[in-house]
């Protein structure tokens, strides 16, 4: 039951989302009901749809397209770019991301004045739902071409200093390293991307290693991993500590940021389960996890790519590898490789339905570069960290590292036909999940079978579909 109310839950925050219409009064007649298990489906329907409701309320009548001065406070990072910066502003209309020069210097917590005309961003830029991305954010006005005017600088603020300091990391590695080194560092450390060559970029977007430079559950997972290598003399409760602590600080130098604090919490959940030793906790852990993110936040849910990539991967690590241990044989020889080749797959059949339908191209090479390039992605960022105390000598390890991860990516991105062009439409994209989620009820039928069995009536309806049958019968 908590499984399914949490799938009601999602189902009603999607239509919501996706009809923009509160269609709850429809259900109403069935709470009658005295069936308690269709009471908690009708429940979390309805929370899904009244959330989304009660987070749109937020949207304050403004005066769009006239031009208007106010003022508020930024409260958000500062979006630089090459050739202008965003800054996020709490108006008396909410939030106003404002475009302005790159020259400008400002800081989180700045109140400040804005002069410009007030605009909604557009759902349909080239097929891709700008207004919505922006909402995830609870922004729903932008403001081009302004001028704004410094009123009252910061006071001291816990996440104005989390910004300043990753501010100063990116200004330390770019001291210590030259180009292109310098932003891939910036981009593996603290999930920056700006500044990386145009080349290189699209090198790693063509092999399936972008992923490595966005902040992710990809990232948390590496220092996990770096932590367990490194201590691998203690025993498995110290790890996991060891390993939470690592986690925490990671989330606390690269910002803190609502993506970065996910992946933690992802990644200290699976750290939990480890320890614990059960992987249905896992399981649940992971979904209550989504649940609580999706009541924060409705709109990750269909217009947040990176939540939903991080969930279906840690999903898919969970679901898939151990079938794809029983199909690919074991050797002792090549098994640290093999790992790597599995959690890769794992994660990218997982992934495969929403790639295909956000960006329209498959990089089947991609488990293979991330098999080369997963030995030398932890030194890098253990090398890279430690040289932002340490200075030139860890650097020049990290940069052995980064250089080789480089030449990994340029060297298959320059072979041909290394990824396709496939895109999916809704349809398809529901049929593929739904395959991915047969072929799991039939991997794990057994686990399955017994659960429903021991619920009654429940496992004669879905055991025509998954094939099992009572022992006996």
């Amino acid at each position: 039951m908590p499984l399914l109310t949490a799938l009601a839950f999602f189902s009603g925050v999607a239509s919501g989302l996706a009809l923009q219409v509160w269609m709850g009064f429809l259900l109403l007649p069935f709470l009658v009901t005295r069936r308690y298990k269709t009471l908690f489906l009708l429940a979390g329907f309805l929370l899904g749809l009244w959330r989304v409701q009660l987070y749109e309320s937020q949207i304050i009548p403004a005066p769009v397209g006239e031009f208007v001065e106010i003022s508020g406070e930024i409260v958000e990072e500062i979006d630089l770019r090459q050739d202008h910066q965003k800054i996020t502003v709490l108006t008396e209309y909410g939030r106003v991301l404002v475009k302005l020069s790159q020259y400008q210097e400002f800081e989180f917590g700045d109140r400040v004045k804005l002069k410009g005309d007030l605009e909604r961003p557009s759902d349909d830029i080239e097929g891709f739902d700008y207004a919505a991305y922006l909402a995830r954010y609870r922004v729903w006005l932008t403001m081009n071409r302004a001028s704004v005017t410094l009123l009252e600088p910061a006071d001291f603020s816990l996440r104005g200093q989390l910004y300043r300091s990753k501010a100063w990391m990116e200004s330390r590695l770019n001291t210590l390293y030259m180009e292109p080194e310098a932003s891939f560092a910036a981009g593996l450390l603290l999930g920056s991307r700006k500044g990386m060559p145009e080349d290189l970029a699209m090198a790693f977007q063509r092999v399936g290693l972008t992923h490595i430079i966005a902040i992710s559950g990809y990232n948390i997972s590496l220092v996990i991993a770096g932590m367990f290598f490194f201590f691998s003399f203690l025993p498995l409760k110290w790890r996991v500590v060891v390993s939470s602590v690592a986690i925490f600080i990671f989330v606390i130098l690269v910002g803190a940021s609502a993506a970065v604090i996910r992946a933690g919490i992802m990644g200290g959940l699976t750290l939990w389960a480890l320890f614990a030793g059960r992987k249905s906790q896992v399981f649940f852990a992971l979904l209550w996890s989504a649940v609580i993110m999706v009541i924060i936040n409705p709109y990750i849910l269909l217009y947040d790519v990176g939540f939903q990539l991080s969930f279906a991967s840690t999903m898919g690590l969970l679901v898939f590898v151990p079938i794809l241990e029983r199909l690919m044989p074991s050797t002792e020889k090549f098994k640290i490789l093999r790992e790597a080749f599995l959690l890769t797959l794992a994660a990218q059949i997982a992934t495969l339905p929403l790639i295909l339908f956000h960006f329209g191209r498959l990089s089947w090479i991609s488990p293979l570069a991330n098999v080369l390039a997963a030995p030398f992605l932890v030194p890098a960022m253990l090398f890279g960290a430690l040289s932002l105390v340490f200075g030139q000598p860890m650097a020049l390890m990290a940069w052995v590292n980064l250089r080789a991860v480089e030449l990994i990516a340029i060297w298959i991105a320059s072979l041909p036909w290394i990824d396709l062009p496939l895109s999916l439409s809704m349809g398809n994209f529901v049929v593929l999940n739904l395959l991915l989620l047969w072929l799991s009820l039939r991997f794990y039928k057994h686990e399955l079978g017994r659960a429903f069995f021991r619920a009654g009536e429940g496992g004669s309806l879905w055991a025509p579909f998954l094939g099992w049958k009572r022992r006996g019968k």
